[in-house]
């Protein structure tokens, strides 16, 4: 049974992980006392009633009572699960608003005991009526984020920021500004943090996990200041593919201004990272169509934009459409007048790239009518 009503209370037995956890920007926003291992509890607890509240099936006005099982959290540690979830206990959210003198502080958990529920140890937790809409009361806005990322954070102050960063990522904000007052305070940041110890300890901490684990570049910049002091952040939010990306069009710009024998040049050394056969590279070099490809497929797995290839040779030989292409016996003759390593003819053209090259157009030029390169804003104007 996954889960029983009465009058007072709903109680979750069964427990499935969703790969989403959905909960309301007030509990994004709020300072948390929790440790690590006390967050991933309250992620697991969201996780189960999260999708509910999406999907209008959790009743407002009632006890709510969450079966998490010690396995979600650990294999072979139950002791720092059980001690986890007894601290949790004592743990509160709070709400402040300085300006208006106003604060509310909140123990969501009032009851946590361990249970063996159907042969597995489970951490049952009460929520009491009032404090559910803290976590399920979603709105038009809430926050979302993916669930195994979350839980593969070390540090309390990555995961906080994680949430912060995936309540603007996901309504659309790559940039925004934050208080360091209200930021500190969110975050739980003791307060015998001077500002180098907040930027050293809490941000480049969670920056450096946050681009390890979730694929999210974060950097900042002052905002604001009051005299010297900086009171406020601007910060950036961008995904490893985004700068994967960037850097694949950089590469293209500086390949499309290219005289073409520097190209040609140029694509000798990338080839050589490759297992390719003479007759291959002369092929890709003499025919302008590959030439580009074989730049942007260069470019893509260096920069990794494509990081599931597992053979960079078979991947750019299929790319360039020579897996369908077969040595014939003229350019094998050649190579036998040339062998393999020594790289300083073309198999059929004397001279290599100098032959082939005696032009200043560019390979921009060339691939210009061919390929939809997309211009810059100066190119466009």
């Amino acid at each position: 049974m996954a889960k029983t009503t009465d009058a007072n209370a709903l109680t979750l037995f069964d427990f499935t992980r969703h790969t989403t956890n959905y909960q309301p920007n007030i509990l994004t926003l709020s300072k948390q006392e929790f440790t690590e291992l006390e967050k991933k509890i309250v992620v697991l607890v969201v996780n189960r009633i999260g999708l509910m509240a999406v999907k209008k099936e959790l009743p407002m006005g009632l006890n709510v009572t969450v079966h998490i099982p010690f396995s979600e959290l650990t294999k072979v540690r139950y002791d720092q699960i059980a001690a986890a979830a007894e601290s949790l206990q004592l743990k509160r959210i709070g709400y402040r608003r300085d300006k208006e003198e106003q604060f509310d502080y909140i123990i969501p958990f009032p009851r946590i005991r361990s249970l063996i529920e159907n042969g597995r140890r489970v951490i049952e937790l009460t929520m009491f009526a009032d404090v559910i809409p803290y976590f399920a009361e979603l709105g038009q806005r809430y926050t979302k984020y993916d669930i195994d990322v979350m839980l593969s954070l070390s540090s309390v102050y990555a995961q906080r920021l994680f949430e912060i960063v995936s309540m603007f990522y996901h309504r659309g904000q790559r940039e925004f500004i934050y208080d360091i007052a209200e930021l500190r305070l969110v975050l739980n940041v003791p307060d015998s943090y001077s500002y180098n110890d907040f930027r050293k300890n809490v941000l480049s901490v969670a920056q450096r996990e946050l681009q390890n684990k979730a694929q999210l570049i974060i950097d900042w910049e002052p905002a604001r200041k009051e005299g010297k002091r900086i009171v406020a952040l601007k910060f950036f939010i961008k995904t490893t593919e985004q700068i994967a990306a960037e850097a694949v069009e950089q590469d293209r710009r500086q390949i499309r201004d290219m005289p073409l024998h520097e190209a040609i040049q140029i694509a000798y050394k990338l080839m050589s990272d490759y297992k390719l056969k003479d007759w291959q590279k002369d092929i890709i070099v003499s025919d302008i169509e590959k030439l580009e490809t074989l730049f942007r497929v260069h470019s893509e797995l260096s920069n990794g934009v494509r990081s599931n290839v597992k053979n960079p040779t078979a991947y750019l030989v299929k790319s360039l459409g020579l897996d369908q292409v077969r040595e014939n016996k003229s350019q094998k003759s050649t190579q036998k007048q040339h062998p393999q390593g020594t790289g300083t003819q073309l198999s059929f053209i004397a001279n290599g790239p100098d032959i082939r090259t005696g032009t200043t157009c560019s390979v921009g030029d060339l691939l210009g009518g061919l390929f939809p390169f997309s211009n810059s804003p100066e190119e466009g104007r």
